[in-house]
């Protein structure tokens, strides 16, 4: 008689988790909620709500991460006086603050779930959407860790684990999901697949950046794994449900009607250029109704604060896998390979889709999209033509930071194409673009495998 146990990192039981985020009334006819049988999956209701508590736990990390990185990357600032958003507001990612080891934890929490939910449900045999999604969202924590963090382990005797194994890892679990959600859920597996080309193109950056490997195998790869999200879903859109008893969108609240977002970059602030018109590109919206005061570099002072409008609710959804990324990391393989005429096409596809996106419902069911003052319209979103290699390039980048704005790619864009953001600190730009943060003290209190100085610079594995 097999159970799911308790995690090994401060996890929740997972029937506890069970029972935070259902709405059946009738899982409290369990017997000991805190373990749950291989018999109380006999009863759909169960197997349901098991299935959901991947992407239920996993929301909220991903929300406040978003707010983490969103400030680190330099897309939005907020006048907070709490210590850890000063720190990343100025840029500073070498200290491990309060926040930094609570991200730790809460990814490290959701990939224990996903795997364990994934063990249970492939046991039963009968739920291939709720294992699909519990690959899925054990592959979004990992590649998420692989992002953010120097050296991750999966439990207190793992050995340690670079960002380039784990990124691995994660296609091999988004690979799984596609798998499952074959015939079942063509919108989740084009999202696995999309996801498994993003983590291509994350090898390819990583090892040319850790290991001076310029293989352009990872991007053809990355560009395979693309066109088959997009030939099974066209239009695809993985997102995040937030609300009650979940998680909130804390761009909502940090950069939202119920709170305020500041842009600092000179040229950026509250406005980003598209390259083909100069104009407001409208994919940043924001509650400003002055264009000429927005536009104003505030200095070294908090200035202005307006409104973003992409996620207007505690509730919006957060994508985390969508269709235009899969357009963009083809565009990115054709201009690496030299096709300079099918990486335009593709910028244009997404640029189309935009528009359309834009002036519509958003991103999926409801609205989910705000708009910026009338000064910009959508129709600006013109079609792009050059011939020039490096024109296209910087607009495939200008695509990547305006499409993905708050949706958690800029920090790994800003590594990969080394940007450095406004006001980072002189120690951090010393560093270098590819340093990280520790894993949370206890855990390398815990793991023997570990030491204080493998944890402070990135882990390349032999």
């Amino acid at each position: 008689m097999s159970r799911i146990k308790r995690g090994l990192r401060g996890v929740a039981v997972a029937g506890l988790l069970l029972v935070l985020f259902t709405g059946c009334d009738t899982f409290f006819d369990v017997e000991n909620p805190a373990s749950l049988l291989d018999e109380d999956l006999e009863r759909p209701e169960l197997l349901e709500t098991l299935a959901a508590t991947p992407e239920a736990n996993i929301s909220g990390d991903v929300s406040s991460l978003n707010t983490r990185s969103g400030l680190l990357a330099g897309e939005i600032l907020h006048p907070s006086t709490q210590l850890e958003n000063v720190d990343a507001m100025q840029g500073n990612r070498l200290a491990s603050s309060s926040a930094v080891e609570g991200h730790w934890r809460g990814l490290s929490q959701s990939r224990w779930l996903a795997d364990e939910v994934a063990v249970k449900l492939a046991a039963v045999g009968s739920y291939p959407e709720g294992l699909a999604k519990a690959y899925f969202f054990g592959g979004l924590s990992r590649i998420l860790m692989a992002d953010h963090y120097n050296v991750i382990v999966y439990d207190e005797s793992d050995q340690p684990r670079g960002p380039i194994d784990v990124i691995n890892d994660a296609i091999s679990r988004f690979q799984q999901a596609a798998s499952a959600a074959n015939g079942v859920d063509a919108n989740l597996q084009a999202a696995a697949l999309g996801q498994v080309a993003r983590g291509y193109r994350s090898l390819y950056f990583e090892e040319k950046h850790l290991r001076n490997n310029t293989d352009l195998g990872f991007f053809t790869q990355a560009e395979s794994a693309a066109r088959s999200a997009l030939s099974t879903s066209s239009n695809y859109n993985q997102a995040l449900q937030f609300g009650a008893p979940g998680g909130s969108n804390s761009m909502s609240f940090l950069g939202g009607p119920n709170g305020g977002v500041n842009r600092f970059d000179g040229s950026v602030y509250l406005f980003l250029p598209d390259p083909v018109t100069g104009n407001w590109d409208p994919r940043l919206p924001h509650s400003v109704g002055n264009v000429a005061e927005a536009t104003e570099d505030m200095g070294s002072e908090f200035g202005l604060t307006a409104e973003n409008l992409k996620f207007p609710k505690a509730e919006s959804e957060l994508p985390v896998s969508r269709a235009a990324e899969a357009m963009l990391i083809i565009a990115e393989a054709r201009l690496l390979a030299g096709d300079l005429a099918e990486a335009v096409s593709y910028i244009n596809q997404v640029r189309a889709a935009a528009r359309v996106r834009v002036a519509g419902s958003g991103y999926a069911a409801g609205s989910s999209r705000g708009w910026p003052p009338s000064a910009t319209t959508v129709s600006d979103l013109q079609d792009f033509a050059s011939t020039d290699s490096d024109a296209i390039y910087a607009q495939l980048k200008h695509e990547r930071q305006a499409e993905f704005w708050l949706e958690l790619r800029r920090w790994q864009d800003v590594r990969y194409y080394e940007i450095v953001p406004a006001r980072w600190l002189a120690p951090n730009v010393a560093a270098g673009m590819h340093l990280r943060w520790p894993p949370a003290p206890e855990e390398i209190a815990q793991n023997p495998n570990l030491t204080v100085a493998m944890t402070q610079s990135v882990y390349v594995s032999n």
